[in-house]
């Protein structure tokens, strides 16, 4: 007599078969995929050519420095542009370009001091001037105006009373 044995489900569930593990990572791939499409990181603000820089080792290295950032390697872009500044401390280009990407490192101080040169390089240069990277730091040759105390502006007002010109 031969015994027939059937076979018994596992008790807690079953293992996971390799096409249900295929699926799941497919699924996760395209939900991290979704999430770049739907967040997209900032866009860069363009750089500028640096093609009246001398020597030419300034536009050489602001150029690989351009190629890069448009490639996101901000790192490797800012060694370029340093290079570039270091080889052309006159070239506002470069100075901007190296902001920018400063910038985008959050490297802010060090990001102004080189839009402020830029912009004190190329007085005549429009892109530099009217770019938004450079308009939190305000216009680089207004001189500002000193303000006026309240007591110099109103001499007989709230908190003046009693004094040279007050009631």
């Amino acid at each position: 007599m031969v015994e027939q044995r059937t076979h018994k489900p596992r008790v807690g569930g079953s293992i996971p078969s390799t096409a249900t593990i295929s699926l799941a990572g497919l699924m996760l791939a395209i939900a991290c995929s979704a999430c770049s499409i739907l967040n997209p990181p900032p866009a860069l603000r363009p750089p500028l050519p640096a093609n009246g820089c001398k020597p030419s080792i300034v536009s050489q290295r602001n150029q690989a420095g351009i190629a890069l950032y448009k490639e996101r390697r901000l790192e490797a872009a800012k060694a370029e542009f340093l290079a570039a500044v270091a080889n052309g401390p006159k070239c506002a280009e470069a100075h901007y370009n190296l902001g920018l990407a400063l910038t985008y490192l959050g490297e802010k101080e060090e990001a102004k001091e080189h839009f402020l040169e830029a912009a004190n390089l190329a007085p005549g240069n429009q892109v530099i001037w009217d770019s938004p990277a450079l308009h939190p730091y305000g216009e680089p040759q207004k001189e500002k105006k000193a303000s006026k105390s309240a007591a110099e502006q109103a001499p007989g007002a709230f908190g003046n009373r009693g004094r040279l010109g007050g009631y």
